[in-house]
């Protein structure tokens, strides 16, 4: 009959039994096996679990002590797997049972239980070492406990008989880490488009006009012009494309960005609005940000910005965007209208080129309606046809305006 006695555990046997929980609920979907208990206790801890119990039979009857901590066996070679789940951790446990399995099933190259249990026999027989005592601070009680347990692994198991099987351990490059992030890889765009500017100066570009803008022009670079995000950053970026741009950020990054083009489309002030900037302030900003092109010798392309979809109707928020196109257009030498683009005749939203509800953005706490797949090519046929405009320069067309209607501005909106 084997007495199991409670131990009485201490601060820093406390904060061990933590992290082992943790390492191997972490693993509850297939179960840890030894070795991936220690590998994963190093890399969350830079500690390596056999310098305190020096070998893994003593680990073995440590992790038996741990409260909800338990083992089972596993295929032909009796493959120990240890699992843990307390009521304060079962519905993490069960989440993680839930998750698609991120290893194909023939992953891990198991140490057969035969080879531990013959070991353990030959420590006792051999050797002749006494039960292992935790290095830890312990009472008598602890002591007993640890004594008993570790009896009981060892006699519960019968040894199988000595099989050949050579362990061979998997490299480092392609085991599961779960406590390592994925290192940076250099980035590539996944698609160019030719004639297009370097993207590793210039970043997304559409017929040779840089871009510089908002999550409105980041999910033209993205989905439509296929560039990806620039690695290494808390919000969403590609180039001078990033996510929540305001116009005074747009300003500081042309002041220290290391290249610019000569020839730039921006549409930024949206995000202003939204966070509800005053007409003062939005002008102050605008003209800071153009300042800063001119001190770099270039005159952007101005756009209109497009009607907010989440605005409302006759709100503060477009009453503002508005007047603060009317500003462009007076005020910018280069400006493409992009407005007229995305509102009927009536100048109501064309709420058919935009998503079905706000969504969140990852440099904003406002939520953003952003243009649908519809929204972003009709875009581009607009800056495709207003730069063909421009390159041109000075003759006086007319474009076909939403639903069929002209509407006779002389070099559609560009001044040049």
């Amino acid at each position: 009959m084997v007495l199991h006695v409670q131990p009485t555990i201490n601060e820093s046997d406390e904060e061990l039994m933590i992290r082992l929980r943790c390492v191997i609920i972490t693993r509850s979907r297939d179960g840890a096996t030894l070795d991936e208990i220690i590998e994963d206790f190093l890399e969350l801890t830079g500690k390596h679990l056999l310098d305190f119990f020096h070998t893994r039979t003593h680990l073995m009857a440590y992790l038996i002590l741990i409260d909800g901590v338990w083992y089972s066996t596993e295929g032909a070679r009796g493959t120990i797997l240890w699992f843990c789940s307390t009521p304060k951790t079962k519905h993490i446990v069960e989440m993680i049972k839930q998750q698609k399995p991120s290893r194909s099933s023939n992953y891990r190259h198991y140490m057969p239980r035969d080879i531990v249990i013959e070991n353990a026999n030959s420590d006792i027989n051999n050797n002749h070492v006494d039960p292992p005592v935790p290095n830890v601070g312990a009472t008598t009680t602890t002591s007993t406990a640890w004594e008993n347990n570790w009896r009981f692994g060892m006699v519960a198991e019968t040894p199988r008989p000595r099989r050949p099987f050579h362990y061979r351990r998997q490299s480092r490059t392609g085991r599961h880490r779960p406590y390592v992030r994925p290192a940076p890889t250099s980035y590539r765009p996944t698609w160019r488009r030719t004639g297009e500017l370097d993207y590793c100066k210039y970043g997304p570009s559409y017929h040779q006009h840089q871009l510089l803008g908002d999550d409105f022009f980041l999910a033209i670079a993205k989905w439509e012009l296929k560039y990806s995000f620039d690695p290494g950053h808390d919000i969403e970026m590609s180039g001078l494309c990033i996510s929540g741009l305001t116009l005074s950020e747009a300003a500081k990054r042309i002041q220290v960005a290391p290249y610019i083009a000569g020839q730039v489309v921006i549409n930024v002030g949206t995000v202003d609005l939204l966070h509800g900037r005053v007409m003062i302030d939005l002008i102050h900003d605008f003209e800071q940000l153009m300042a800063r092109f001119r001190d770099r010798n270039v005159e952007p392309i101005v756009t209109t910005l497009t009607p907010i979809a989440n605005s409302g109707g006759r709100t503060a928020i477009a009453e503002r965007l508005l007047k603060f196109n009317e500003y462009i257009r007076r005020t910018c030498p280069r400006f493409i209208d992009l407005w007229r683009y995305f509102v009927n005749p009536d100048g109501s939203c064309r709420f058919e080129l935009y998503q079905p509800e706000p969504r969140s953005v990852s440099g904003s706490i406002r939520p953003h309606v952003l243009w649908n797949k519809l929204g972003r090519h009709h875009l581009l046929d607009v800056l495709g046809h207003e730069i063909a405009t421009h390159l041109t320069c000075g003759l006086t067309v007319q474009l076909p305006a939403p639903h069929g209607r002209p509407y006779g501005m002389k070099s559609d909106g560009i001044v040049c």
